[in-house]
């Protein structure tokens, strides 16, 4: 299975456990990288079900997913590896109920929320409503925090209509695109035993385009490893396409102050 990698590919796919930083620009063969190493995690008798692979679009998920699954035989079951806010829907189908809330909430979408946002405040700019709530939310910030921090009118409005909005969701079992994790996020966050229980279930974790995770992506995936440190990210340190959504190349800059004993490889 590894006799097709390079010298640093091989490296980083024999590296199981402890957290691991593979550095990957385009063209270095990081897909083939951590398609191979899901593939030789259950080749060595790592049960599938620890194992969750992320990454940000639909369309990646399924191309690792064809890739690795070649590569394994007699396979019972498959692995988790889909999107961020995938992982986060199925997590809330089973657990948001301990904020009080049904499973059977409603996810909306960007006109959805839009119109929502329109409702309650019909002076301010939609767009600048919905982009600025994102950011509060992706920087796990409560209305009430968000009213503490504003500088100036116009954040004193967001954050007010950012409140009103909140509460409009949760009157009516809605969630946006950003509460699949935040929601999330919190969820593990305040109860002790299902983070021990949600970390210990998932003992192998694997990220794609680390580059591009914001804060809340950031210290969702903390809260994961709460019992162990075996992650492996990959990434490209020289860019972040999606600053526009709060990515922060710092995550990738400073996982190893964050992981302790991080073995970094470079794919050249």
């Amino acid at each position: 299975m590894l006799s097709s990698l390079n010298e640093s590919q091989q490296l980083a796919d024999k590296h199981i456990d402890g957290p691991m930083l593979i550095l990957a620009g385009a063209g270095s063969g990081k897909t083939k990288t951590i398609t191979t190493r899901l593939a030789y995690l259950i080749s060595i008798g790592i049960d599938p079900a620890s194992i969750l692979t992320l990454t940000f679009t639909n369309k990646a998920a399924k191309e690792m997913q064809q890739r690795a699954f070649k590569l394994i035989d007699n396979m019972t079951y498959p692995p988790l590896l889909c999107t961020f806010h995938k992982f986060g829907l199925l997590f809330l189908k089973f657990n948001i109920s301990v904020l009080g809330r049904k499973n059977n909430f409603v996810i909306i979408d960007t006109d959805d929320k839009k119109k929502i946002l329109k409702s309650i405040d019909k002076e301010t700019t939609t767009s600048i409503l919905a982009n600025e709530i994102s950011k509060f939310k992706n920087s796990c910030m409560t209305p009430a925090q968000a009213k503490e921090t504003s500088e100036d009118k116009l954040y004193s409005k967001i954050s007010q209509v950012y409140e009103l909005y909140e509460a409009y969701l949760l009157k009516n079992n809605l969630v946006d695109f950003d509460d699949l994790l935040l929601l999330t996020y919190n969820i593990l966050k305040d109860n002790e035993q299902l983070a021990r229980d949600t970390s210990n279930r998932y003992k192998y974790i694997m990220v794609d385009e680390y580059q591009d995770t914001n804060e809340l992506q950031y210290k969702l995936l903390k809260v994961l490893c709460k019992e162990h440190n075996n992650i492996c990210v990959v990434g490209d340190d020289d860019q972040s396409i999606y600053g526009w959504r709060g990515a922060t190349i710092k995550n990738i800059l400073t996982f190893s102050e964050t992981f302790e004993n991080t073995l970094t490889v470079k794919l050249e």
